[in-house]
């Protein structure tokens, strides 16, 4: 499983789907994305995601899952 995570922004604590809008330059198109993203909470999620792509707009929590300690 591939997913963001930012230990300086927050702990990884929880695995979010967060749906946004990326613009793709130089075209200037948007594509809708929905990353798995590690953080804490869900405007932490968010808040990776900005920092991971600064263009991306319309930022929507799908859901949230705890991370399991057993399966790794």
């Amino acid at each position: 499983m591939r997913a963001l995570m930012n230990l300086a922004i927050e702990p990884a604590l929880r695995i979010f789907e967060v749906s946004t809008l990326v613009v793709i330059t130089p075209s200037q198109q948007a594509v809708k994305r929905v990353l798995k993203v590690l953080a804490d909470t869900p405007v932490g999620a968010i808040q990776i995601v900005r920092d991971r792509y600064p263009k991306s707009r319309a930022h929507e929590v799908l859901s949230c899952h705890l991370l399991d300690a057993r399966a790794a």
